[in-house]
């Protein structure tokens, strides 16, 4: 690989983590970036979330694209974990899920339903919580209860705090 082509790639890496490509779309890139990020893809939402707020963007609407789309990766994790079990089955060998098992379910049996509600605040660590949830098939409506509302709170908090500075 030449220098130049490393250079072009960390350049097109640094666009990405800015989120640019999002800050285009307003509220609409801001619900994808959310979604995204809750989905156990590590793209920071408060970046673009201080953009839109800078940029004069109603405080309402840019709460309510990040608790959407948040929300819907929440429970998209939650089902990866619940359909993916079988999946995972069929490829690897039974000692391995075992193992797996056993390493996301620490979690989730230490704290119970508190570690669903923080999963919000825990980058990657916290999207695989929810997987876990799903992996467990813990109940959908408790598990959806203390999801939302943990990622509310975690919005309500970020976005009136970024307001207050910009």
């Amino acid at each position: 690989m030449s220098y130049k082509l490393i250079i072009e790639y960390y350049q097109q890496i640094q666009e990405i983590l800015s989120n640019n490509y999002f800050q285009e779309y307003g509220v609409i890139g801001l619900f994808l970036n959310s979604l995204l990020s809750a989905t156990a893809i590590p793209i920071p939402t408060e970046i673009l979330t201080s953009a839109l707020l800078i940029g004069g963007e109603n405080i309402f609407l840019v709460s309510l694209a990040l608790i959407i789309g948040s929300v819907i990766g929440g429970i998209l994790n939650y089902f990866i974990g619940f359909g993916g079990n079988k999946l995972f089955k069929k490829i690897k060998k039974e000692t391995d899920i075992e193992k797996n098992e056993k390493k996301h379910n620490k979690i989730l049996d230490k704290f119970g339903w508190s570690a669903i509600f923080f999963a919000a605040w825990i980058p990657v660590i916290g999207d695989l919580i929810l997987i876990s949830a799903g992996v467990k098939k813990m109940k959908l409506v408790k598990f959806s209860i203390f999801m939302v509302s943990g990622k509310i709170v975690k919005t309500i908090i970020v976005v009136v705090g970024l307001g207050t500075i910009f």
